[in-house]
């Protein structure tokens, strides 16, 4: 416990962190967005294959 004059100081680390915090963030969102949005055309791409290959299936 503390007297009630003391004052607790925070760490400056924590502060230091929020600007090298805030770059990573946004990286990771961009890269998650981007592979989001990879895996989304790329199942399209299989469905649309999919369909094709059941069309030329049934001519035959």
């Amino acid at each position: 416990m503390t007297s009630a004059g003391d004052q607790l100081l925070a760490h400056h680390a924590a502060l230091l962190a929020i600007p090298a915090l805030i770059p990573a963030v946004v990286v990771v969102g961009v890269i998650l967005y981007i592979a989001s949005k990879d895996r989304r055309e790329e199942r399209e791409e299989r469905e649309e294959r999919e369909i094709i290959e059941r069309a030329f299936e049934d001519d035959e």
